[in-house]
């Protein structure tokens, strides 16, 4: 039996100077052997995504960025979206902002799911004081934001926060994160095959953050399997750093939703 999945969206994002306004429609049919995807000519009345936010999102971070430091990368969009799957049909708003800050040859990147840039202007602070690369602490504490993107990795006592909907219209339930294949399916695009997946994982808090350590608040590259390149601010100290991914011994989870994989939100992290 056929499954058809349609997805109907408008969106605004700033390029530039300029707003870019995209409409766009599109269905998926699978049968569990064979996948097509398609763009569709059929849209539907949908609400029009917040240009003037968009672009006043993205000045502001251009305001906090101030030489020597440089904005390489600036991504910021909103989007309004409809689904439909299994005759369900589900509406969602989305905010998307990924940056790239740097002081060359540092660059921090950041990738937020609302218009809210503390950690954007603290970047862009320390990163005026930056120095030279140093070994990875001892102990080091992981800040939020970096935490949500270890979250999906992170070999801890986790759950699934309960939503509404998942990639197939199917009710998200609050469960624990275990070694069993995840209930629901998440699916990035019509374009690409659902697949299961964990979603808006949460941290469950234990251990002692210790607020002395150093800290690790941004990315300087992707995650790999064994290291993370971060910026660390110890004191007065600023410093680019390879810090081994070493176990988890203490959790502090937090509400600030992150669009990695299927949803993390924030958690502060002690390796």
């Amino acid at each position: 039996m056929n499954e058809v999945y349609r997805k109907w969206g408008r969106s605004v994002r700033r390029e530039g100077e300029r707003l870019v306004r995209v409409d766009e429609a599109g269905e998926a049919i699978e049968n569990g052997l064979t996948f097509h995807a398609r763009p569709m000519a059929d849209m539907i009345e949908l609400a029009a995504p917040d240009g003037e936010s968009v672009d006043a999102a993205a000045r502001e971070i251009e305001s906090i960025v101030k030489p020597p430091v440089v904005l390489e990368r600036l991504f910021v969009s909103e989007g309004s979206v409809a689904h439909e799957c299994n005759d369900i049909r589900w509406t969602e708003t989305l905010r998307r902002v990924h940056v790239a800050i740097a002081r060359p040859p540092i660059r921090a990147l950041l990738d937020l799911a609302d218009f809210q840039f503390d950690a954007v202007q603290r970047v862009a602070s320390v990163l005026l004081r930056v120095g030279g690369e140093r070994d990875a602490p001892k102990r080091i504490r992981i800040a939020e934001n970096v935490g949500a993107a270890l979250m999906l990795s992170a070999k801890i006592e986790k759950s699934q926060s309960a939503a509404a909907h998942d990639g197939k219209g199917e009710p998200i339930g609050e469960r624990s994160v275990n070694g069993e294949e995840p209930p629901n399916w998440f699916r990035p695009s019509y374009r690409l095959r659902p697949r299961r997946a964990w979603f808006h994982l949460r941290a469950r808090s234990f251990g002692d953050i210790d607020p002395d350590a150093p800290e690790a608040i941004a990315l300087l590259a992707p995650i790999g399997e064994r290291m993370l390149r971060v910026l660390c601010v110890d004191g007065d100290r600023v410093y680019p750093s390879t810090v081994p991914i070493r176990p988890i011994v203490a959790a502090g989870p937090t509400d600030t939703w992150y669009a990695y994989g299927a949803g993390a939100f924030g958690a502060e992290l002690m390796l």
